[in-house]
Order: structure tokens, then C-alpha cells, then sequence
């Protein structure tokens, strides 16, 4: 008999590899490959102690890194010998064992996503006569919540908000069974063990002026059957899922739709819907099967946004003046039950919470805050500890984009292409916000919280931030904020800084403890293309145009910026050129109101006579107060009163949707220049003359965006064009000027890479103009992966560029 040595090797494992089974996982490989010793959850990392012969060992190895469950990840495995084995810190056992978890704080290591439910689980919930028959918080450790329950780490039921569901007899033995799918699955349960739904309304009904009360109508599996019959008669049902409430309603039904318009008081914004399955989908929206389909069919449940297809049959009330509609497939087991009871194939399904307002997750809150809305509550029993709004992804040349990275993505970690040691935070900009943490070339962002301009939004943020910090172990020391002086999460910032600069010194007088606390501030758009070049992986000193194009940002000359060419490092960043300054009549009146915007744009050919102040008071604009506001608006310019001045890009777009009379009034962010984009789409199957409009340039170099209005202007008078051609020949015009300006920045500069950021860089067509350009000149043109263009990459940006800026500070 061949003696074989044997070898024992301590093995640490980063990366996700907690709550997603991988602990029985090792358990299985390691009894394949006869291996001894342990497998314990860390907290911030999963341990492996492996003995064996030298071969096992080897094979037990490739496996792991190999064959390791789907929802896991593995970022970082660290092996080493161990010579003493008698040391006590890490035991070793004469078969493989299974540990109980220490208590450990996160780092490198990090729970997965909430993901939709698995085929097996849907399966057992659609099989008659299986104990989890239509229950719907069916789960295993391949699929369900995550992120949205969990208190603290290290991921165990009792730090769950499972801990309050004690698991009957049956549950236990799966929970218990390392060969069962459900062996250590926190979320799992059955109809004898886990939360159930109630079906309640407001005592008195929606409309009552009275104090409301909750009476309760059912409960268990008949609360979703009469949900779902609430749903086909055509009333508005809330509906908690997991990561916070949706209101629901049949999107065939127009009176349906239009009351939860008006009882939300969202005049036009998109609903996303929910559709049953596949084939519905395909009815309502174009999806090409190896773009959308794939998409929609992911186990984060995104919400898609597609184009209506020709036979779109919804209630022009879902998606009004859009040619697209975001829909998404069922993601829970609550869905997937609430579908088997529906008659209808289709239903809206939109975040509910009031407008600028945090996604509602409790379920007195939402009694209290959604009783005028909702006709009926389909409330559980199981709280939800951090709250997560749908991710939202569209195509843009091609190319997936999120509109809004949450469920499903978060708290995913996202490789910076440089590292360093100290722990950074960025907490984002004002709108569409959130935070990240960045340590060690990784940066981990929170989930979308929102417009912080609101202070229940603003109180959100912070806790975001906190919990973020608890999750990763990441503990900032060097935080990035926008450079607005008064945004809330720029005050945070501050408040943060101060608090724990004079923590960090009182400790140092007893405890000889001295970190220092910076807080840098970051130019807006700077962030924005900090955020592509990281995105992209780009090394530490590399250059770039960089190229963002959004709506409003706090330029670094205390003015509005939003349509800039810069030339970026991660640190530093000169402005090349930009659009045109506008003027704002009364601020921000003038982002709700673009009618404004026209006259402001125009207003320069008054001054030259070519268009009289009777002709630009004719136009078919709105102004609220009618004939009066006109002409104050037209007195404010005369005497340059109230007015501040913005490159803006949106702002350009705003005015050419209020011009052509598409948009009047903006309801929501980005509706003027979406509506229009709209348009062009449409205009562009009535075959424009599309070199019609011409950009012009002013002698310092900006774009000169009042002479493009003033050519829609003309054109419009000659009622040649359609307004659908009019759009996309101004639209077109416009992203020929921005090209323009690239390809001088380009020549000026010697750079051929060129970043493009900003909400603007959402719309498709501007983004393709921009594409075909620079391809045709051999210039490189990124766009975001991973994050989305608008505000939601800004935390991402500022974090990567104070880990670049701490990189550079170690020379």
C-alpha cells in the first residue's frame, strides 16, 4: 500500500458567498474529494479548513473555484499551508463539519441581491398537493430576498427579518438537511411557519373624510384571491412585495388608470406594468429576443423599457405621448400566485409613494399615506428592513443602460481599476440619488433613494449611508460630496466629517488614535465622467473629453452648467467648451415652465427685429397666469431681472418640446425632453430632410443653441414639417453640434477618448448621432456598464476620484 502524505491548508474565500449556499456546497465537494476539516461563515469572509492527500486537496480546489452555486461569486481566494496544527484559532476536525457562524463585520464580502423566485420553488407553488401549494414566500437558497431583510451580518435567520417566524418541524429538517436546496436558506418557510397576506381596506372607503380604520376582509390564499378579483373590477389595489409597496391596477382599463393618475396626482409619468409572462409581453412591446427577452427574463427582474409594438392595446393612460413602455415580469412568489387568480395579462405596477417621496415599506405607514389612493391593501406580515424601488434598463445604441440601478443589483460590489486602502464614501449629488463606499478597488453603491431636496428623502439617504456601512465594514474616512453648497447630502457630508473629526481626536488623546477625516468637494459633471472613466476600467492616468450633457449641475464658476467639454483626468478636469448660456426667468420656474425657456432663447432676435415682441406673444405657448405672465417674462429679459444663466442640455430640449407645443408644463424629471424624444423616434419613419437645421457656433467656441430654436421657429411658421419631423430635424441638429464640439476638443487636445455622461445621454438617438460621428473619425466613444448616466453614477464618480486622488498623494 502507497503511503500518501496528507496536507492541510487554511482557505479564504471573499466575495458573495453568503446566503447563497455555499457552505453546503463546500460541505458536498469536500465529502467528494474525502476531504476533513470545516467550512464557517466569518462574517466578512467564508473559511475553509481542508486536509487531505496532496491530489484531493488540488481537485477540491479547482472545484471550488469551478462549480460554485449560481448565485454566488467568488472575488478573492486566499490559500495557505498550515504547519502548526495545533493551533486553537483554526481547529481541525477528522471529518468535514459544517461551523456555526462568527460574528464578523463585512468587508470584502457581501450578501447577494434579492433575485426572483427559482423554477424549483415556482414548481412546488403550482404543484396540487405539494405543502407550499399557491404560497406565495416560497423560497430556497437559490432565489428570493436577501438585501431587503437583512438586519446585520453575519447572514443568519435570527439577523434576518425572519427571526420572528420560527420554523415548524417540517422547515427544520430542510433548513437542517446540507443536501436539501433549503439548508440554511434564511427566508425559507411554509403556510405553517411563515408570514401570511390579509386583504384590508379603509373602513368608511377611499373617498371618506373621516378617520380611516383598517378592516380586514381575508386572509392567506383567499387575500390573494381577492386582490386579484379587486384588480379585474378595476379598483387599485397596494400591493406590499419586498422591497416596498406597488400600487396595482388592470393597465386595460382606462378608468382604472386615469383615477390612480388622479388620486396620485401624476398627470403623465409613465407606469411601468407587470405582465404575466412572455407572451403578453410580445402583444404589448417590441422585444427582440436577444436584446429585451434576455433582460426581462433575468433573475433580477429588471423593468425593461421597450417599444410599443403596433397592436399596443394598454390604456393610453399607462404610457401617455411615449412611443415606449417599461414593463417587467413576474420576480416573487406574491406575483406569481396574485397572476394565477387574474383574469387580466397585464397590470400596472408603480412604486408607491408620492411624488419625490421615499418608497413606502411599512404597513401603517402605508395605510396612513395611500388610504385616498388604494381601494384595497394586500398587506404580509414580514418586514421589510431596507426598501428597494424597481431597477429600470432601456437600450441606448444598442447597448443596455439603467435608468435606475436598485432591486436585484444592490448591494452588488463594482471593480474600480485602481485600489487603495483607506475607506471613501461619495454621497451622490441632490436628484436620482445614491451613496457609495469604496475600499480595496471596490466600490459598493446603496440602492436609488431619490430627489434628497425632500427631507423625509434626505433622512432616507442617511440611512442608506449607515446601513451600507454596517453591511461592508466600511468605515469612510475620506468622504466626496457635490460641489452645490446646498444640497442636503452636501450638509451630510459636512456633518459627518465634523462629527467624526472630533471623535477621531478625542480618541486620540486616550488612545493614541489619529485618523484624518477629509471632505472633498466635486464638480458635478467632473463626477459624472470620473464615473465612465472607472466604469470602464480606465488606468489611474489616463485623459479624456470627457462629455456631460444632463439638465442642471453647480459648475465650479458658481454659474448652471449641464452641456460641457471637458478634458478629464480622475482629479483634475479643464472646461473645453460648452453650450450657449441661457437664461432661467425666474429660476427654477423656468425648469417647470419651459415655455420660459423660449422666450429666452428667442428673445436675441427680438433684440435684432427679426422676430417682433407681437409674434413671440402670439405663440401657442403656456404660461399659467395667461397674457400677464407673458409679458412680465418678456420684461424680466428686457431688464435682465431675476434671471440666471445655464448651458444646460435638457434646458435646450425642454424648449424645443414646449416650442412645438409637445410638452407645456414639466410633471416629472425629464418629461419635455422624453416627450420629444418621442417624437423624433415617430418623425423618423416620415423620412425628414434631416440636414435641414444647421448648428451655428458663437466666436468663443459654444454652441449656439438660440440660432438652432430660432431655424424651429422658422420652419414651424412655414407649416411644412410635421411636428414628429420638426423634432427629430432639431434633435439631429443639435447632436451634430455636440459632435462638433467633440471632434474640436479632440484636435485641440490629441485626446481620441471621449466619455460620455449625463441624463441626456439616455436618449437614443443623440447617443447614436454621437456614435456614428466618432466612429467615422476612429475616436473612442465610452458610455456607463454598470451605473446609470444620470445622477445615480454621481456617488460612484466621486468615490473613484478620491481613491484616485489618494493614489496620487502616495507619490
Amino acid at each position: 500500500m502507497i503511503f500518501m502524505p496528507q496536507v492541510s491548508k487554511q482557505i479564504l474565500i471573499k466575495g458573495v458567498v453568503q446566503g447563497v449556499g455555499f457552505r453546503p456546497f463546500v460541505y458536498r465537494t469536500a465529502l467528494a474529494h474525502h476531504i476533513s476539516g470545516h467550512v464557517i461563515n466569518l462574517g466578512n469572509m467564508v473559511r475553509v479548513i481542508a486536509c487531505g492527500t496532496a491530489e484531493d486537496v488540488d481537485s477540491f480546489l479547482s472545484d471550488l473555484a469551478t462549480k460554485n452555486p449560481p448565485l454566488s461569486r467568488i472575488d478573492e481566494t486566499e490559500v495557505t499551508d498550515i504547519v502548526d496544527s495545533a493551533d486553537p484559532s483554526i481547529p481541525i476536525q477528522k471529518e468535514f463539519l459544517i461551523l456555526e457562524s462568527a460574528e464578523g463585520e463585512s468587508g470584502n464580502s457581501i450578501i447577494p441581491p434579492d433575485t426572483a423566485i427559482c423554477t424549483d420553488c415556482l414548481s412546488e407553488i403550482k404543484e396540487k398537493g405539494n405543502r407550499r401549494f399557491m404560497y406565495p414566500f416560497t423560497v430556497c437558497t437559490n432565489c428570493g430576498p436577501r438585501y431587503t431583510t437583512l438586519k446585520k451580518l453575519p447572514y443568519d435567520r435570527k439577523n434576518t427579518t425572519m427571526d420572528v417566524f420560527s420554523l415548524c418541524e417540517a422547515c427544520l429538517l430542510e433548513y437542517s438537511n446540507v443536501s436539501d436546496r433549503r439548508y440554511h436558506a434564511q427566508p425559507t418557510c411554509c403556510p405553517k411557519c411563515g408570514p401570511i397576506h390579509s386583504f384590508e381596506t379603509a373602513d368608511g372607503g377611499v373617498n371618506t373624510s373621516v378617520q380611516k380604520q383598517r378592516l380586514v376582509l381575508s386572509a392567506g390564499n383567499d387575500a390573494l384571491k381577492e386582490a386579484a378579483k379587486a384588480i379585474d373590477d378595476g379598483f387599485i389595489v397596494a400591493v406590499k412585495g419586498d422591497g416596498g409597496f406597488h400600487l396595482v391596477c388592470d393597465a386595460f382599463l382606462e378608468s382604472a388608470v386615469s383615477t390612480l393618475r388622479k388620486r396620485l396626482n401624476r398627470l403623465s409619468q409613465p407606469f411601468a406594468v407587470m405582465v404575466r409572462d412572455e407572451a403578453a409581453a410580445f402583444k404589448e412591446a417590441v422585444i427582440r429576443s436577444d436584446k429585451e427577452l434576455p433582460l426581462l427574463q433575468n433573475i433580477r427582474r429588471p423593468i425593461v423599457v421597450c417599444n410599443k409594438s403596433p397592436s399596443f392595446r394598454l390604456a393610453p393612460s399607462v404610457v401617455p405621448h411615449l412611443h415606449n413602455i417599461g414593463m417587467m415580469l413576474p420576480y416573487s412568489g406574491t406575483h406569481h400566485v396574485l397572476f394565477e387568480y387574474l383574469k387580466t395579462d397585464v397590470v400596472v405596477m408603480t412604486s408607491a409613494n408620492l411624488p419625490g417621496l421615499p418608497m413606502v415599506i411599512d404597513n401603517d405607514d402605508a395605510f396612513e399615506k395611500l388610504s385616498h389612493v388604494a381601494d384595497y391593501f394586500l398587506f404580509h406580515n414580514r418586514l421589510i428592513q431596507n426598501r428597494t424601488d424597481d431597477t429600470v434598463i432601456r437600450f441606448v445604441h444598442d447597448e443596455p443602460i439603467f435608468l435606475r440601478r436598485s432591486r436585484g443589483f444592490v448591494p452588488e460590489r463594482i471593480l474600480l481599476p485602481f485600489s487603495h486602502s483607506s475607506s471613501v464614501a461619495g454621497v451622490g449629488a441632490e436628484m436620482n440619488n445614491t451613496v457609495s463606499f469604496a475600499k480595496d478597488g471596490r466600490i459598493y453603491l446603496s440602492q436609488y433613494i431619490g430627489n434628497t431636496k425632500h427631507l423625509q428623502t434626505a433622512q432616507y439617504h442617511s440611512e442608506a449611508f449607515m446601513t451600507l456601512q454596517k453591511l461592508t465594514g466600511i468605515h469612510p474616512t475620506v468622504l466626496g460630496c457635490d460641489l452645490h453648497p446646498n444640497f442636503n447630502t452636501t450638509k451630510f457630508a459636512e456633518e459627518y466629517a465634523e462629527k467624526f473629526q472630533s471623535k477621531s481626536q478625542s480618541e486620540s488623546q486616550s488612545e493614541s488614535k489619529n485618523e484624518l477625516y477629509e471632505l472633498h468637494r466635486i464638480q458635478h459633471h467632473h463626477a459624472h465622467i470620473c464615473s465612465v472613466m472607472a466604469d470602464n476600467q480606465l488606468p489611474l492616468h489616463s485623459a479624456v473629453i470627457g462629455v456631460a450633457i444632463d439638465g442642471v449641475g453647480y459648475g465650479s464658476d458658481g454659474t448652471v452648467w449641464g452641456g460641457e467639454i471637458l478634458k478629464c483626468t480622475y482629479t483634475s478636469f479643464e472646461r473645453l467648451s460648452s453650450l450657449m448660456p441661457q437664461p432661467l426667468v425666474g429660476g427654477d420656474l423656468a425648469t417647470k415652465y419651459p415655455s420660459r425657456l423660449v422666450y429666452a432663447m428667442l428673445y436675441p432676435y427680438v433684440v435684432e427685429g427679426k422676430i417682433s415682441e407681437d409674434e413671440l406673444l402670439s405663440l401657442n405657448l403656456y404660461f399659467k397666469h395667461g397674457e400677464t405672465e407673458k409679458r412680465i417674462v418678456l420684461s424680466q429679459l428686457q431688464n435682465q431681472f431675476n434671471i440666471s444663466l445655464s448651458t444646460g442640455m435638457g434646458r435646450v430640449l425642454d424648449a424645443a418640446s414646449s416650442l412645438l407645443s409637445l410638452c407645456s408644463e414639466r410633471t416629472y424629471d425629464g418629461e419635455p425632453s422624453m416627450i420629444l424624444e418621442s417624437a423624433a423616434y415617430r418623425g423618423l419613419f416620415e423620412k425628414p430632410n434631416l440636414s435641414r437645421f444647421k448648428p451655428t457656433f458663437k466666436s468663443n467656441g459654444t454652441l449656439d443653441t438660440s440660432h438652432l430654436l430660432y431655424q424651429l421657429y422658422l420652419e414651424m411658421t412655414k407649416e411644412f414639417f410635421s411636428k414628429n419631423e420638426l423634432a427629430v430635424m432639431f434633435v439631429h441638429a443639435l447632436s451634430l453640434g455636440i459632435g462638433q464640439m467633440i471632434l474640436e476638443a479632440v484636435l485641440k487636445t490629441g485626446i481620441s477618448t471621449v466619455c460620455l455622461s449625463g441624463g441626456v445621454a439616455n436618449n437614443d438617438y443623440i447617443v447614436s448621432v454621437l456614435y456614428d460621428i466618432l466612429k467615422e473619425k476612429d475616436i473612442r466613444l465610452l458610455t456607463h456598464k454598470n451605473l446609470p448616466p444620470g445622477d445615480g453614477c454621481i456617488s460612484h464618480g466621486q468615490a473613484a476620484f478620491m481613491t484616485a486622488y489618494l493614489k496620487e498623494m502616495e507619490k
